[in-house]
């Protein structure tokens, strides 16, 4: 029954049991909590012509106090005097529903709660779809679904195990008796007269039993299921062939909330599957002009990356210029930088190309050979072949900022080729200098 939409009107909705003396109203909102019971009124209505207008003016004020807005949906509950029940025809399946009217007149559907298989048939004059419908406009409500005051109780008979059930039911001053079958089909259902009460209901339920004929599911020796408010009445329970019950305690406004948040169906007046099918196309409009809205923003955004992409790549070009020049220039300072420091280190520690090329400018003569020259820590020291002239010869020519040549140890791997020359010589230490002493002066001058 219930319709879930962002709309105003369908936040809103309107359930009206309507009985032979007094309109019950219901008012459910829909917040963010789910559906809730807003507002709850049971209007009385006077007898003879004033009905219709006095139902109409009740309404509308109601409408209008509780600021429900125009379109809101209703759904009515009606007595068994204007909305009827046909049974299941135990003529045949094939048979037509025996109407009280034209078919033409009327406005039907089949009670689906049993199930496909002998369904009855609830039907309704044109004549008073057309009244209810006229005052559900006048309050600028939309007329939707019309349900049988029998659908109450369906299943609550339907737990009773039994062929038969049948339900009394009071509200105020009014009286109702349904009858069911043994799937919770609805059977019967009608308005009892103030003489059909208490001890005439014997007789009232017997003669409606009678209009019902065999019903298919009836099963022979089995007890009707009698179900009547407690204190209704103590001789249901000493009658033959009866089962009595006690109707559960339950105000009217809670059977009605339970019919209307259940799955059950009635006379539908006005469809909603295309209100939702038309909400539906516009949410679906709505998410493809987001979408669309997403795409362009995502194809400017990805041509402004291939822009700035494109700068980045022009600021790249004329910088690389600099770029390379920069790195020249530090290639050469650092290359300037290591001659510098070759330089110094050359200043601070001398190389020992100048006693080698002293050594070899005062080397012996032939038969000496240089094998073995080596300059550390201001040590030289050489090796080679010769003779005891060319050891004599380097004793009298030792070089210059070193001292005397003594003898030097032979390295191991020159041991085997047996060296003559082996010798060495320490660098001295720079001679302080020493200030000449002052002449004395000449005899003929004058003393100060």
């Amino acid at each position: 029954m219930r319709n879930f939409s962002p709309s105003a009107s369908w936040r809103h909705q309107l359930v009206l049991s309507l009985s032979p003396h007094s309109l019950c109203i219901l008012h459910f909102y829909r917040g963010l909590l789910g559906w809730k019971r807003a507002h709850e009124l049971v209007v009385p209505l006077p007898e003879g012509d004033g009905f219709s207008s006095q139902l109409q003016q009740q309404l509308a004020d109601n409408v209008t106090r509780w600021k429900i807005p125009a379109g809101t949906r209703a759904h009515w509950v009606l007595a068994g005097d204007i909305l009827g029940i046909v049974p299941p025809n135990t003529q045949g399946a094939g048979a037509p529903p025996s109407l009280p009217f034209p078919a033409s007149d009327t406005r039907t559907q089949v009670d689906a709660f049993g199930g496909a298989e002998g369904a009855s048939l609830m039907w309704m004059h044109k004549d008073w779809v057309t009244e209810i419908e006229r005052i559900s406009s006048a309050c600028r409500l939309a007329l939707v679904e019309l349900y049988a005051r029998a659908q109450l109780f369906q299943r609550i008979a339907a737990k009773q195990p039994a062929s038969l059930r049948a339900v009394v039911e009071t509200d105020a001053s009014d009286q109702y008796l349904h009858v069911y079958a043994a799937n919770g089909t609805m059977l019967r259902t009608r308005v009892l007269d103030a003489a059909d009460t208490h001890e005439h209901l014997a007789q009232t339920l017997q003669m409606e039993l009678a209009a019902l004929g065999a019903p298919a599911d009836a099963a022979p020796g089995r007890p009707v299921q009698l179900t009547t408010p407690k204190g209704y009445a103590a001789e249901p329970q000493t009658w033959a062939d009866y089962q009595h019950h006690v109707l559960p305690a339950a105000s009217h406004s809670d059977l009605l909330e339970k019919l209307w948040r259940s799955d059950q169906g009635g006379i539908i007046v006005r469809h909603t599957h295309n209100d939702m099918v038309q909400a539906l196309k516009v949410f679906s409009l709505g998410l493809g002009a987001v979408g669309l809205a997403g795409l362009a923003l995502m194809v400017w955004h990805d041509g402004r990356l291939v822009r700035q992409i494109e700068e980045g790549r022009d600021r790249v070009r004329k910088d690389l210029p600099k770029v390379e020049a920069a790195k020249l220039l530090k290639a050469r300072t650092l290359r300037m930088a290591d001659a510098v420091q070759a330089v110094n280190t050359a200043r601070e520690a001398p190389s020992a190309l100048g006693p080698f090329s002293q050594l070899v400018a005062y080397f012996p003569p032939p038969p000496a050979t240089l094998q073995y020259f080596s300059s550390d820590n201001g040590v030289v020291a050489l090796a080679g072949q010769g003779n005891e002239g060319s050891v004599k010869w380097l004793h009298e020519r030792p070089l210059a900022g070193f001292g005397a040549w003594t003898d030097f140890p032979v390295p191991e791997y020159l041991a085997a080729s047996t060296p003559q020359i082996h010798l060495q010589a320490r660098k001295e230490a720079p001679k302080p200098i020493v200030p000449a002493p002052a002449k004395p002066p000449a005899s003929g001058a004058s003393q100060p």
